[in-house]
């Protein structure tokens, strides 16, 4: 198991003395930096994410290039991988209605392949107290991003005075002074590094009190940013981390459940915007065959349901990867049995399982579902070794993120799979690491 490393060192003294470092050549350190701000890249738009993505592949090539043979050598399963769900999306391409859309994401896959081989490559190179750094770097973005939240909720705008549009939401740094051009997704951001900060902390700071009470926290920021899917997936991955990491006894990790319920009850009581989020939008869904009710009046349904009549029209290789935005508008889909029908058209079907369905076809979601399993038997193989932490992290991001019903961000989009494939990256990074410190 892991132990605890010395806090004297400040993450920016440690990052600049990686730099000057002979052990390590000028690609591995640049590769560091970059992963070391990817984050930033998600506060500010689609631009930078895709620019740091690019560098950080560019860098790789570089890396494969000076060192190929080693690099093929150690990570020949998660190359094999990787390859196989590539050639699926290059078969679906072929099948596509419109290629112009989906060539695209297909052509992305190939950076994202190497996005993933150069963080476990990272993860390789650098050891663990290095490591540590980059996670602790992250740590201070996510509570800097944290406290903006507060002073929104308190205020009504964040620090940079960006707000939202929606009473009962939150936007941060993603808003804008103009409301209504606001990015309502830091819940996303929030789900998807809270863990790989609460395994920092959990790793170097050995008080079993504080270390719930923050889990709590987070928890309770999740609920106060609004977003209701993703506060329900950070719940479930914030319990399911307190349970199996946390060494506490189980009568303190059950008393910690109505402690949070309370919070959210004070918060429902107190201000009607969260209780008109909470409560009364989707108080059907408490109703006998709730879900069925909700999701018969709700957009979300709407989108559910063409998405199903799409693959049911195209049910070997779907419509193609991003022509959903298009066949959604499609006039045969004009009379579809569903009271928002007319809301029906978006760019995706806001869930991961209609998105594939819809857009890659039986051939395509079984595809990926195969990829998965053996990625999830992997990730086991390895976390029974050597019960390394940011990889369960990581790990239980992937699978809250497969949940079906709940919805969820456009996969082939480029905020919601960057989260998605940093997450993958940190849960495969480690197979076969003997992570013993």
């Amino acid at each position: 198991r892991f132990k605890s490393v010395p806090r004297n060192q400040f993450s920016l003294i440690m990052i600049r003395k990686l730099f000057f470092s002979k052990n390590k050549s000028l690609v591995e350190k640049l590769l560091f930096f970059f992963f070391c701000i990817y984050p930033i890249s998600f506060l500010t738009g689609n631009f930078l994410i895709n620019f740091f993505s690019i560098i950080i592949f560019i860098l790789f090539l570089f890396k494969l290039l000076l060192d190929k043979i080693k690099i093929v050598d150690e990570n020949k399963l998660l190359i094999f991988l990787l390859i196989f769900l590539f050639i699926t999306l290059v078969i679906n391409l072929v099948f596509s209605n419109n290629i112009s859309l989906t060539y695209p994401r297909v052509l992305k896959f190939i950076i994202i392949i190497g996005f993933v081989l150069s963080f476990r490559q990272l993860i390789r190179v650098f050891n663990y107290k290095e490591m540590n750094q980059l996670y602790k770097f992250w740590s201070v973005i996510l509570l800097i991003v944290i406290a903006d939240l507060i002073f929104e909720f308190l205020f009504e705008s964040n620090m940079l005075g960006f707000k939202s549009y929606i009473p009962g939401r939150l936007s941060s740094f993603m808003g804008s002074k103009v409301p209504e051009a606001s990015e309502l997704v830091i819940g996303n951001f929030f789900s998807a590094f809270c863990l790989i900060v609460l395994s920092y902390i959990h790793l170097n700071y050995k008080n079993k009190s504080i270390n719930i009470f923050i889990a709590l926290f987070f928890i309770f920021i999740s609920f106060l940013i609004g977003e209701r899917s993703n506060f329900v997936k950070t719940s479930i991955i914030i319990t399911l981390f307190i349970f199996f990491v946390y060494d506490i006894k189980l009568k303190f990790k059950l008393l910690s459940i109505p402690i949070i319920f309370l919070l959210f009850f004070s918060v429902l009581m107190l201000n009607e915007n969260y209780k008109l989020r909470y409560f009364n939008q989707i108080s059907k869904i408490f109703n006998k065959n709730g879900i069925n009710l909700y999701l018969e009046n709700s957009v979300y349904g709407a989108h559910y349901n063409v998405a199903e009549k799409i693959f049911k029209d195209n049910p070997i290789f779907g419509v193609g990867i991003k022509n959903f935005r298009v066949e959604s508008f499609s006039d045969k889909y004009h009379n579809l049995d569903h009271k928002l029908n007319d809301r029906r058209g978006n760019t995706h079907p806001h869930q991961i399982h209609y998105e594939l369905l819809a857009e890659t076809g039986l051939f395509g979601y079984l595809s990926f579902i195969i990829f998965i399993f053996i990625s999830f038997y992997l990730f086991y193989i390895s976390y029974k070794k050597n019960k390394n932490v940011y990889q369960f992290s990581g790990m239980l991001f992937v699978a809250v993120n497969l949940v079906p019903l709940l919805p969820t961000g456009s996969f082939f989009s480029t905020y919601s799979a960057g989260l998605f494939w940093i997450n993958y990256s940190i849960m495969m990074g480690y197979l076969n690491k003997d992570a013993k410190f």
